[in-house]
């Protein structure tokens, strides 16, 4: 398996830890803050890492080789080697939230012994975050796969297709509303603001690949 880190992704990558480098030592930030930055950058990471991994291995366990993954925005895109039926897509888009959610498991006895406020509660954070977001049922989230391939199961793939771009209109909808009314008001919200907008360019140019 091949894994290429798209070139979006590579910008935003190093873009996010420049600025977030840069606000540090703006508000007069220590080194001391400035590692803490750096501890949430890794342990967000980490929790996609073993997000992407929840993926790979249902894959590998229903028979679908991966010959290519390209590391994107929000989530990797998988060149697969065989055709998918919608009930081993179905398993392939909930390996990675489940694998959150079973991590968030694990993390939560390590918060109540060691406190929230450490490695353990941004780790846990952190994954309930990500599996939470992926679960939500949006064209290009895995929430959205789930649904279209359990409706399409159902009832068809045009009225699975149908479902799902209604949901994510109606999501993404009222995302961008409530970032927009938050800035306007309160003057927060950026990051569901961005994050918003970066899901609705990952769908209206979306890369080569399958997730």
């Amino acid at each position: 398996m091949r894994i290429r880190i798209s070139r979006r992704a590579a910008v935003m990558g190093v873009g996010g830890i420049a600025v977030s480098v840069w606000e540090v030592f703006r508000c007069g930030g220590t080194t001391e803050a400035l590692w803490a930055t750096i501890q949430v950058v890794v342990v967000i990471v980490v929790a996609a890492g073993l997000h992407e991994l929840g993926h790979a291995l249902m894959a590998w366990s229903v028979g679908i080789p991966i010959q290519t993954m390209r590391l994107d925005l929000f989530g990797a895109r998988m060149e697969l080697g065989g055709m998918l039926s919608y009930k081993r897509e179905l398993a392939m888009a909930a390996g990675g939230p489940f694998v959150n959610l079973l991590s968030a498991a694990f993390a939560l006895p390590l918060c109540a012994w060691w406190g929230f406020e450490g490695s353990a509660g941004l780790f846990l954070i952190a994954s309930l975050g990500l599996g939470g977001l992926n679960l939500m049922p949006v064209q290009s989230l895995d929430g959205g796969r789930m649904l279209e391939c359990v409706l399409s199961l159902l009832f068809g793939a045009e009225i699975g297709e149908g479902v799902v771009r209604l949901t994510t209109g109606f999501f993404l909808g009222g995302l961008w509303l409530l970032s927009v009314y938050s800035l306007l008001r309160v003057g927060q919200m950026l990051s569901l603001f961005a994050f918003t907008l970066c899901l609705l360019f990952r769908l209206l140019i979306p890369e080569t690949g399958q997730k």
